[in-house]
């Protein structure tokens, strides 16, 4: 079977010192694949580097089969649904209005959303448990339930892959909590969930894989069970292999 994220040999750099060098991994159906690492290690630009918004130095980024650095726009959003780790909402939308928006992947913007539109918007806010939130504004909501609504928009385009960059920053422990057993559930049910995570202990909820990103271009790719074991941990976070920040 493809997979759905193929990087090849994938480099790149914002200046001469190399962030991301010679990058492989694949992500396929099913796999919740969690991307830790310290501030600086590149993180949130390879996020970015799926999604197509930047281009590779070097190397290939195929998403669906597609190189992603040449790819139309078009195509690439009914491929893949990505949640920024900063988001904002110029206008006060409801809640649903907001999660309708992640459908103009496919209903482009000039044309009223039809009822397929409108029943995947409805899907994606029960999906995530705010359907009763949905006639609220989007600028009411507390931190938690925000982010609960720009995965709901993201689940609305109705795509096999889902990239979030830092999903459970500035949340309290129960909406981390929950939006990890949200995500482990998406890939259960056989999406492929990509996040950037800060937190170690976090990764334990759900990811099967673990791609650790280190100074220099250095990266672990491979098992959960592996890579989030304390001595690779405290080796990439320049901590003791005892600390109790690595959560055991």
């Amino acid at each position: 079977m493809t997979p759905l994220v193929k990087v090849s040999g994938l480099s790149f750099s914002y200046g001469e010192d190399e962030l991301i060098s010679n990058m492989s991994f694949e992500v396929g159906s099913g796999d919740f694949l969690c991307v830790l690492g310290p501030n600086g290690s590149g993180k949130s630009t390879l996020l970015k580097l799926l999604t197509g918004f930047i281009k590779a130095g070097r190397g290939v980024v195929r998403v669906g089969g597609a190189d992603a650095s040449l790819a139309p726009a078009g195509l690439l959003a009914r491929l893949l649904a990505y949640v920024p780790s900063e988001t904002s909402t110029p206008y006060d939308f409801t809640v649903r209005e907001m999660v309708l928006l992640g459908r103009t992947a496919r209903a482009g913007f000039w044309r009223g959303y039809s009822s397929e539109d409108e029943a995947a918007a409805e899907s994606a806010l029960r999906e995530t448990g705010i359907a009763a939130l949905a006639g609220r504004s989007v600028n009411a909501l507390s931190s938690g339930e925000r982010q609960l609504a720009f995965i709901a928009q993201a689940l609305a385009q109705e795509t096999r892959l889902l990239l979030l960059d830092e999903p459970t920053s500035h949340l309290d422990l129960k909406y981390k909590a929950d939006i990890m057993a949200l995500l482990s559930g998406l890939s259960r049910r056989g999406m492929a969930v990509a996040a950037v995570l800060h937190e170690p202990a976090l990764a334990r909820l759900g990811c099967n894989k673990v791609l650790l990103l280190g100074r220099g271009g250095r990266y672990s790719f491979g098992p959960a069970v592996e890579l989030l074991a304390p001595p690779r941990l405290a080796e990439t976070y320049g901590l003791p292999a005892d600390s109790p920040l690595l959560d055991k």
